[in-house]
């Protein structure tokens, strides 16, 4: 007999606004904790684990689709033990379950692929999932079975056919573990690596609209941040970045009316964005787009970060001083509806001007131009997201603007996911540092400050970092990429402040992160203790910089910074260490540590890596490491030229 779906779960206790977006659901959900773990073992159920994010678009749909639906709410509780995890609170727990979804989907369908909502069944006794897929639809459609079916068949499988499933569960997880764990023997770093990784970047640029690969299209910051470092030896590497941030900064992907970013664009022009913002991409652009100006100081990368500054005041600051996690995409269920216009809308709004200047920035922004249809409201009205193309400059258009915002202000606006997250926050100092010190604006620095402050107080207690904080309460433990990153912001305080405080405090956390060091020098992403089956290893850039070239970066910069002071051999020391231990995890896979490449580009350049390797090896030819490289922009595999 059908139970009555229950009022509330045990989400309604959490914090994470992602999570209790679900605290409604007729779902029993559990979070991710070891008691979950245990109920799914004493009960002999598979888990059913769940990830997704605040402002995840599809995440939204497949709850409303699936997660709000009573019978699949009563399928979940017979047959499963149902998580649900925000994957920016367990970046560790993600990265296991989507190394999952590639391994299986890479041996049925010959192509791995992943995403969110990310959805696996898991072996409670082996902690090793046999089935994961991302969204489910709640009809077959598209060639994909209905949410309801896969249930119903991985149910009966489970029970019936358990010898297959455990097979499936040791088949998926020992790759996946290999994956997460993998130790490569060291080898030479050839002084030409940093190069050699931009040209095989540049193989995927596209030189017309600038950035890497086509649609979808990301900012892909890691790869700027190498390009960017290996131009200093060949300038004409240069106009990869700026054709890169100029794209950007004239197309959608930035705010043109409120400032900040939106993670990526739909198309390949930067011209219609997924809107969400999440501030990890601000921070990172912040910086790319101060180090830019002060190679090459110009108009746009000036306005672009002031205005990007002053959203992140207004819209993303928290109670403390720090700042939150994102803003959400959709507003009442539509994709992006506050910052779209149509061109009735936007001349309505412009009314106050006089006829001259409305017109000058209807012309500028592109207000008369729609560029937007919503692909699931085929009966709206084609809007306008305003772009920049070309980039001018006048008191007019920057009127409008503020004109536009004012108007907008008044309309519903996006959910705002309030966690402070400590890895975000810290690329965000660095950001607004460099971006005060690229403009000689004390109070970018000083707002830098404010939020290094911030989470310097708030997300340490007894000696322990934690990741994220939603007003007073503590989330999980920190990882090395956390702790590495907010490393990374305070070294940039300190060369924007000069003042010491900051300089000591990053090199606190690098010590304190070597609690994620092994014996040999190699990392881990975490101290462990997740409830995962393996400790694993955090060795690929993505959106931000993994924990290893946050840490290898981190090492660099203090060795620099110290060498020419008491104690500066320790830093030098560690980082010779590390680069030992881990050259070959590099060297497998430099493509997919670009951030880690362009600090050790640096390290070569400022002769920190003669001394600490003792000989000139780097220039000598790739020995034992291998000479295939996965372009992560495009999913390519290339050869070294």
């Amino acid at each position: 007999m059908e139970q009555d779906p229950p009022s509330g779960n045990r989400l309604s206790a959490c914090t994470s606004p992602y999570l209790l977006q679900h605290a409604a659901n007729p779902v029993d959900w559990w979070p991710w904790c070891d008691e979950a773990l245990a109920e799914a073992r004493r009960l002999d159920r598979p888990l059913f684990v769940s990830i997704g994010y605040s402002t995840c678009y599809w995440c939204h749909v497949m709850e409303r689709e699936s997660f709000e639906d009573p019978t699949i709410g009563q399928a979940l509780r017979d047959g499963f033990i149902a998580i649900k995890v925000d994957r920016e609170e367990h970046p560790s727990v993600d990265e296991w379950l989507m190394t999952a979804c590639q391994v299986m989907t890479e041996l049925t369908d010959g192509r791995a692929s992943g995403g969110w909502p990310l959805n696996g069944f898991i072996d409670p006794h082996s902690m090793r999932a046999f089935h994961v897929g991302t969204y489910y639809p709640p009809r077959d459609a598209h060639g994909r079975p209905s949410f309801r079916r896969v249930l119903a068949s991985l149910g009966i499988a489970w029970a019936q056919r358990r010898d297959e499933v455990i097979v499936q569960a040791n088949r998926i997880g020992g790759i996946v573990e290999d994956v997460l764990t993998r130790i490569v023997p060291p080898v030479e770093l050839p002084a030409s690596l940093p190069s050699q990784v931009a040209h095989a970047l540049l193989r995927f640029e596209d030189t017309t609209n600038g950035g890497f690969g086509g649609a979808p299209k990301f900012p892909q910051p890691c790869y700027l941040r190498l390009v960017r470092e290996a131009a200093r030896e060949t300038p004409s590497l240069q106009p990869t970045v700026t054709r890169a941030l100029d794209g950007m900064v004239c197309g959608g992907i930035l705010d043109q009316v409120g400032g900040g970013f939106h993670r990526y664009c739909v198309d390949a022009t930067w011209t219609v964005p997924h809107f969400e913002k999440m501030l990890y991409d601000n921070g990172q652009l912040l910086e790319l787009l101060a180090v830019e100006s002060v190679r090459a100081p110009d108009e746009r990368w000036s306005a672009a970060m002031r205005r990007t500054a002053v959203w992140i005041e207004r819209e993303m600051t928290a109670d403390g001083g720090a700042c939150i996690a994102a803003l959400d995409a959709e507003v009442d269920g539509r994709e992006g509806l506050n910052y779209l216009w149509t061109p009735e809308q936007a001349l309505d709004a412009l009314a106050p001007l006089d006829a001259a200047a409305r017109q000058e920035a209807i012309e500028s922004l592109g207000l008369d131009r729609p560029n937007f249809r919503d692909p699931h409201h085929a009966d709206a009205p084609p809007t306008v997201v305003p772009t920049r193309r070309p980039w001018r400059s006048s008191a007019a258009i920057d009127g409008a603007c503020d004109r536009l915002l004012a108007v907008r202000d008044a309309r519903p606006g996006p959910r705002r996911d309030t966690k402070v997250i400590l890895e975000w926050n810290g690329l965000l100092v660095e950001g607004l540092a460099a971006a005060g010190l690229a403009l000689g604006d004390d109070r970018l620095v000083k707002r830098a400050a404010g939020i290094a402050e911030a989470i310097w107080g708030g997300h340490q207690r007894d000696g322990a970092w934690h990741r994220t904080r939603t007003g007073t309460v503590l989330g999980p433990p920190a990882t090395l990429a956390d702790v590495a990153c907010l490393g990374l912001g305070l070294e940039t305080l300190w060369r924007a402040t000069g003042d010491e405080q900051w300089l000591a405090r990053a090199v606190t956390l690098e010590h304190h992160a070597r609690a994620c060091w092994s014996e040999e020098g190699r990392w881990w992403a975490s101290l462990g203790g997740d409830g995962l089956p393996v400790r694993i290893r955090s060795h690929h850039d993505g959106a931000v910089p993994s924990g290893l070239s946050a840490i290898i970066d981190l090492q660099v910069r203090l060795a620099l910074a110290t060498r020419d002071r008491p104690g500066g051999r320790d830093a030098l020391d560690a980082l010779a260490r590390t680069i030992q231990a881990e050259s070959g995890t590099i060297m497998a896979n430099p493509v997919g540590l670009t951030w880690a490449v362009a600090a050790l580009a640096r390290a070569m350049r400022e002769g920190l890596l003669l001394g600490s390797m003792g000989s000139h090896a780097a220039d000598r030819p790739m020995s034992g490491a291998s000479r295939r490289i996965v372009c992560t922009a495009t999913g390519c595999t290339v050869e070294w030229a």
